[in-house]
């Protein structure tokens, strides 16, 4: 797999959905490459913004992290580049975990933006996931860590479709759970983690969330 293959790829896999408003990476193009991680929420946010075929044109050459460097605003407010609280809660886990946020590759299951998750088809995870499939070839990561676990959510299709022992902890906040398991995918051995959404779940002194997800990381 090549980082050119990306957007051909892409083309190919969401050509019905081109002038629906979304994205495909999240972070620089120059994380399409040997990484870590791969991190994986559910489908971008808000209204509006660029099309899906203006973000396949920009794979190759993008060099903000929708994390690190977008001023996001909802119907509660408005913040900063990186300063809305999903942002700042994934750079502290990024952080904790040893990596640095830039670097890390990152997207979302489904492409098509929607003010939140139920005003999106959770069908088209399967017409996004080729798409996936090529990025997790090119970054080869060994964990791939989704924020949000229920059913409904990137970890929940994962779990349905690569399979594996489920493990679960306690994620410090009342009766949520981090879960996790592991799979074989392209050939290689990868573990999935999902905490509970990070819009609603904070990961800030959970210690043993970000030693158990250290320890996967590792390989452990």
């Amino acid at each position: 797999m090549r980082k050119e293959d990306i957007p051909v790829i892409a083309r190919n896999a969401l050509s019905d959905l081109m002038s629906e408003s979304g994205g495909i990476l999240y972070s620089s193009h120059e994380t399409l490459k040997k990484g870590d991680v791969y991190l994986l929420g559910f489908n971008p946010g808000g209204s509006g913004g660029p099309s899906i075929e203006e973000g396949i044109d920009e794979i190759l050459s993008s060099e903000i992290n929708a994390y690190l460097d977008e001023s996001w605003s909802n119907g509660n407010g408005s913040w900063g580049a990186g300063k809305a609280t999903l942002q700042r809660r994934i750079v502290y886990l990024l952080n904790e975990l040893g990596l640095e946020p830039r670097e890390v590759c990152s997207s979302n299951l489904i492409f098509v933006r929607s003010r939140d998750e139920s005003g999106v088809d959770y069908s088209l995870a399967k017409q996004c996931w080729p798409v996936h499939e090529a990025i997790i070839e090119l970054v080869q990561p060994r964990l791939i860590l989704a924020f949000g676990n229920s059913e409904r959510s990137s970890y929940g299709y994962l779990r349905k479709l690569l399979n594996g022992k489920e493990d679960l902890i306690c994620s410090g906040h009342g009766n949520w759970k981090v879960k996790g398991f592991s799979t074989e995918l392209n050939g290689r051995d990868i573990y999935v983690a999902g905490t509970p959404h990070l819009s609603r779940y904070s990961p800030e002194g959970k210690r043993n969330v970000i030693q158990w997800l250290k320890s996967h990381l590792n390989g452990r």
